[in-house]
């Protein structure tokens, strides 16, 4: 039996804001190829913890390895896909059509004239592709239904193959028919392709019932409990 790996290590990790401690001795792992639920209440310490894994916070006590490695000196988190809510897509500002969006996580690899090259071009519609929504490549992402938006996403975050994908409130703000069909996406990922998935989300009955989890884990006073499945 071929023993699994730790994707995330976490030990003991405490922040605050200010006098405010918000999470407090926390120890959490993750080993590759689970689906791991975290849930819990408004103001529990859940975004702040994303923040602190996706380097949007610093300031923490504690330590943390992604895939080994001290999170504070990775530099390249191209091993790590993120789906923010469908509430933040709906923010961008800038007009951007579903293939430039979704290709601009190439960025890095643009070259002298910051433009993706056909290859990256091609590696891009074939995520589209894959998630069915190769015929929306030139529609405006801020046309798009809320299921749509989440779709491209999840594109957007898969064009590097991440070993990791971390879904902040996927199911928020899409109908039914679009959280079945990403519930049933999720899974395929996870089993075909031997992704791990870290997701955030108040509607566990719903994924529960939906897809095959190994954890839920319910954030409380700074701390994750594991509250079975």
């Amino acid at each position: 039996m071929r023993w699994k790996l730790n994707i995330l290590e976490i030990n003991n990790l405490s922040f605050s804001y200010g006098m405010a401690h918000v999470l407090k001795d926390l120890n959490f792992h993750l080993e590759e190829k689970e689906v791991v639920v975290i849930t819990g209440e408004n103001g529990s310490g859940k975004s702040t913890f994303l923040k602190i894994l996706l380097r949007e916070l610093n300031g923490y006590s504690g330590n943390i390895k992604l895939f080994g490695e001290d999170l504070k000196n990775i530099k390249d988190f191209k091993d790590v896909g993120y789906v923010p809510q469908v509430e933040r897509s709906n923010g961008i500002s800038f007009p951007v059509t579903v293939k430039e969006l979704v290709s601009l996580n190439f960025y890095r690899e643009f070259g002298f004239i910051k433009k993706p090259s056909k290859k990256l071009m091609e590696m891009t519609r074939d995520k589209l592709k894959a998630l069915d929504i190769l015929e929306y490549e030139n529609t405006p992402f801020n046309e798009l239904s809320g299921g749509l938006k989440q779709r491209v996403m999840i594109a957007r975050s898969l064009v590097k193959d991440p070993k990791l994908l971390i879904l902040d409130e996927p199911t928020s703000g899409v109908d039914m028919e679009n959280k079945v069909h990403f519930m049933e996406m999720i899974g395929k990922l996870n089993q075909e392709k031997g992704i791990t998935i870290l997701m955030v989300s108040h509607e566990c009955e719903f994924i529960k019932n939906h897809l095959n989890l190994d954890r839920i884990l319910d954030m409380r006073e700074g701390a994750l409990v594991d509250v079975g499945i």
